[in-house]
């Protein structure tokens, strides 16, 4: 009957009372278990996001970088364009 319950298990809210005592009892450790396997697994979880330092190791909080400057972003000119301006610098020249 053990056997049975856990192949056919059913949440605690949709067990009857009159079912038989061993299947709710079997059904009851079932609960339990799933319940310490959820809690073992939420611990694992946690423990794994922290990694612990060394013993003895002295950590160092360095100061913020300096914000970088813009960068020179060049513009290309279409052929055209740049005819023109060399055209508007030879006349200004002369």
């Amino acid at each position: 009957m053990r056997r049975w319950a856990r192949m056919h298990y059913v949440p605690s809210d949709q067990r009857k009372e009159t079912w038989n005592p061993i299947v709710l009892d079997e059904m009851r450790m079932k609960d339990q278990e799933m319940h310490e396997a959820e809690e073992n697994s939420m611990n694992a979880r946690v423990s794994s996001m922290y990694v612990p330092l060394a013993p003895g190791v002295t950590s160092r909080i360095d100061e913020a970088h300096e914000e970088a400057s813009t960068p020179h972003i060049l513009k290309m000119q279409d052929p055209s364009t740049r005819y023109l301006r060399k055209q508007a610098t030879e006349l200004t020249e002369e």
